[in-house]
């Protein structure tokens, strides 16, 4: 299982969120069934009329498909913090992909699909693998 640690920033703010790492991630994070929860550090979240279903997705833990995530993260200004498991319909019990948001500073994408790892990596410029993931 690989761990990675995004922090491109743009001015001292993070440059990306939720809805570009979604985008880089399909046609798998669109076909997923995501679910949504808070952090350990935190209760989850985010700003924007699509953080604020966000948020009550994460009350509940609840489970929505990757499209519907897409349009929820594309009406959402920030993710400040945030769980995101995804699951792919044909392994069903098995987690795909964990995104993490952490207090609007970095993400993290963690996940045993090393294509999926690769892909993220290729396309962030401040990529960091988590020590003892890779």
């Amino acid at each position: 299982m690989a761990k990675i640690m995004i922090r491109d920033l743009d001015n001292g703010i993070l440059a990306f969120d939720l809805r570009h790492l979604l985008r880089v991630l399909a046609p798998h994070s669109l076909a997923a069934v995501w679910t949504i929860s808070s952090p350990d550090e935190s209760r989850f979240e985010a700003t924007g009329a699509g953080g604020i279903r966000l948020e009550e997705l994460a009350e509940s833990s609840s489970a929505i498909g990757g499209d519907e995530l897409l349009v929820l993260a594309d009406d959402t200004v920030q993710v400040i913090w945030g769980n995101f498991v995804g699951k792919l319909p044909q392994n069903p019990h098995e987690e795909w992909l964990t995104i993490r948001a952490f207090d609007s500073s970095f993400y993290e994408v963690e996940s045993s699909d090393e294509a999926s790892i690769a892909h993220v990596v290729s396309h962030f410029c401040d990529v960091r693998f988590v020590e003892g993931t890779r």
